[in-house]
């Protein structure tokens, strides 16, 4: 009888994707007349940033994908179907980020402000912009790195020794 080891890379990976939640994934920085606000957009936020009305779709679907990929992660990491579920945790965290960044241009693209985008650094009206993601988004896409990465990795089957021979 032997055990299988549990894949920590994985692991990791997939903690990862659950804490990018905690962080957030788009940064505005607005400056009018000498005053400088900073907004940031999490996962779990909808509504509007700095004046800017947000669908929901996007995040909604993206923040369902970082979770169940996160959670595939780690069970795949101690699982005999790892490679297959770590996989699968691996591209679901890897299309949040594309969702996510895709629904969000298009959102920006309907804005009044020309020139705004993903990553942009504006000069409107007296005042100026700058956008960028941030770092739920980046540490999105190290996690669904780690999980691919984890994939290659084959942990190592933990054989039990067996008891040591009665004395005669």
């Amino acid at each position: 009888m032997s055990c299988l080891k549990p894949n920590y890379i994985g692991i990791i990976g997939g903690i990862l994707a659950f804490i990018s939640l905690a962080l957030p994934w788009w940064t505005v920085s607005a400056s009018v007349m000498g005053i400088t606000v900073s907004t940031d957009l999490y996962l779990y936020q909808v509504g509007t940033v700095s004046g800017v009305t947000l669908e929901a779709w996007y995040a909604w679907i993206a923040l369902a994908f970082i979770i169940i990929g996160g959670l595939l992660g780690i069970v795949g990491s101690v699982t005999a179907m790892g490679k297959k579920l770590l996989m699968v945790g691996g591209v679901l965290a890897l299309l949040s980020i594309i969702i996510f960044a895709v629904g969000l241009q298009m959102d920006l693209s309907k804005v009044a402000i020309p020139g705004l985008g993903l990553f942009s650094s504006v000069s409107y009206m007296g005042g100026s912009w700058s956008t960028y993601l941030s770092y739920g988004f980046w540490l999105a896409l190290v996690a669904a790195i780690i999980m691919f990465v984890a994939i290659r990795i084959k942990p190592a089957e933990i054989v039990p020794t067996p008891p040591p021979p009665t004395p005669t």
